[in-house]
């Protein structure tokens, strides 16, 4: 057993010196495949069916602030058909997706009015 054990140890700690040690085969896939994912979340996120709503939300003037947005996003005929708790998990995800949008749309400034 002693020695079982001594090998996991030995090999556990080979695992960890050379855990930070990749060939560059390896990095270039890993830097490929993180690049396909950004542009696939880009694309998640404006090929969402709130993403204009939520824009043209946010792109108001001071005039016409919304102060209910999420209120707007929702669709109103499927809402009636849910229960209390899936209306509760419908309207979290639909915050969810606006706070993402909004970020999205701020962070890559491609708002026409100055949102804070």
């Amino acid at each position: 057993m002693n020695t079982n054990l001594k090998l996991l140890a030995k090999q556990a700690k080979e695992r960890l010196r050379t855990a930070g040690e990749m060939s560059s085969v390896q990095t270039q896939a890993l830097s490929a495949n993180n690049s396909y994912m950004v542009v696939a979340n880009i694309r998640a996120i404006e090929d969402d069916p709130i993403y204009p709503k939520v824009r043209k939300i946010l792109e108001k003037s001071e005039e016409e602030i919304v102060i209910n947005p999420i209120n707007q996003l929702i669709n109103k005929k499927y809402y009636a058909t849910l229960s209390d708790a899936e209306k509760e998990k419908y309207v979290l995800k639909l915050v969810k997706k606006y706070n993402n949008i909004k970020d999205y749309l701020i962070k890559n400034s491609l708002l026409n009015s100055k949102v804070e």
